[in-house]
């Protein structure tokens, strides 16, 4: 009887062994899968966080291009605008054409103005003031052909103020195209640096 005891007890001791090392098996395996679901669910977060950061890059790459293409098309159709302004100062003075291709001229540099006033928008910073220069210089431009209509106006142009006319043209000219020269490589080399830090 003694010994069926002990063979019980022992039955029940190894069932019970048997059953606390299943469980804790079990608990492992189960604290196994929550770190494999965790660390699964934290590389998705970083791909999804990667993907959003990606298509905000490709985003911002997009609007800084159109910002920075609509400044360059402004301009080029400022200093058009300008070039026929300044033609009629080869010619008598004609009020109504005057009016008309000033007006043509100021609007067109208010654009480049606006166009300006995207870029700031959209940065970084040094593009920002590049294109703020470039406006600024694109405003100075438009002034020497108005002061020499202005005087044709009133009669025709010594030669002195021709030459101070081609002069001055000559010197908005240069610093309008300085400063395209200073704004494309930096327009550029922001596009560039948004694509780079995509990769």
């Amino acid at each position: 009887m003694i010994t069926t005891v002990i063979a019980i007890c022992g039955t029940l001791l190894g069932s019970g062994l048997t059953a606390f090392a299943a469980a804790r098996t079990e608990r492992r395996r189960s604290e196994a899968q929550e770190r494999q679901q965790i660390r699964e669910e934290a590389v998705r977060d970083r791909i999804q966080h990667r993907e959003l950061r990606v298509e905000h890059r490709k985003w911002r790459r997009d609007r800084r291009q159109a910002a920075y293409q609509g400044l360059l098309d402004a301009a080029h159709e400022a200093e058009g605008a300008i070039w026929q302004l300044g033609r009629l100062t080869l010619e008598p003075f004609d009020q109504h054409r005057y009016d008309i291709r000033r007006g043509a001229a100021i609007d067109a540099v208010r654009a480049t103005r606006r166009a300006a006033d995207a870029v700031q928008l959209e940065g970084p910073a040094d593009v920002a003031q590049f294109a703020a220069e470039y406006a600024n210089a694109m405003d100075r431009n438009i002034e020497p052909p108005i002061e020499a209509l202005m005087q044709l106006s009133k009669g025709p142009l010594s030669e002195d103020q021709r030459e101070r006319y081609r002069s001055t043209a000559s010197e908005a000219n240069a610093l309008v195209e300085g400063c395209r020269q200073r704004f494309v490589p930096a327009a550029r080399h922001a596009l560039d640096e948004l694509i780079n830090d995509v990769d």
